[in-house]
């Protein structure tokens, strides 16, 4: 395996995390606050909602694991593994590696569709896909599709593959730690019909990062497969 043993455990984790969540929760009370005195309208809430998300959880999470690594000396090259080899291979395994995650995450999603509608319980689209198609801005449809494709697969993967799998690996070894990483990694995304493709590409993005050891690899592959299913889901003739 390519991946090092990383200098922070589960204390440096918990309080990334408890920083991310408190950054968050801020967020959104404020746009719970300009909800409440009228400063936007309720058809307007989830998509300030969206905008939040972007800025007090993707963002502060990056400047927040940013500051941490500065603060124990740890450069960012090393913590995730930035330096390991020209920038063209690596992006040349992500491309290869997409092509076999698309494919799986799909079959996933099938699978759990079907076991979904067996319980009679109707999949339900994720929140940014309908944000998405009711947006009649194209700043913020720009916006949206910015977040989808870029900011979002930046944190995500900098956050639960590159920051939180390391700690927890150090305590629960890498199967151990690529589950409860998935587990996290799927739960937060708040879909019940997404959990299980979701927590399927987390665990392939996880082994991803364990193979080449650095983060740009799983960051494009997320890019790429968010952007194929913004393709598939948005812009491709619904049934």
């Amino acid at each position: 395996m390519a991946l090092e043993t990383k200098p922070w455990g589960l204390r440096a984790l918990a309080l990334v995390s408890g920083a991310i969540l408190l950054s968050w929760s801020l967020g959104n009370l404020v746009a719970l606050a300009a909800f409440q005195l009228h400063w936007i309208a309720k058809s307007d809430l989830l998509m300030a909602e969206a905008v939040v998300m972007g800025f007090s959880f993707d963002l502060a999470g990056l400047v927040f694991i940013g500051v941490f690594l500065r603060k124990r000396g740890v450069a960012l090259a090393d913590a995730f593994g930035l330096k390991r080899g020209p920038l063209g291979p690596s992006m040349g395994r992500a491309v290869m590696l997409c092509l076999m995650v698309i494919p799986v995450v799909y079959a996933a999603m099938f699978i759990w569709q079907a076991v979904l509608l067996a319980f009679g319980i109707t999949p339900e689209e994720q929140d940014i896909l309908k944000m998405i198609r009711g947006a009649k801005n194209p700043l913020l449809r720009g916006y949206l599709l910015a977040l989808a494709v870029g900011l979002a697969p930046v944190f995500e993967e900098t956050f639960f593959r590159g920051f939180m799998y390391p700690a927890l690996k150090q305590r629960l070894g890498m199967v151990g730690g690529l589950v409860v990483v998935s587990f996290l990694f799927a739960s937060v995304h708040l879909n019940l019909n997404a959990f299980v493709p979701v927590f399927v590409l987390g665990a392939m993005l996880g082994l991803a990062y364990e193979l080449t050891g650095t983060i740009l690899v799983p960051i494009t592959i997320h890019a790429l497969f968010n952007t194929a299913n913004l393709i598939l889901l948005l812009f491709l003739p619904q049934p």
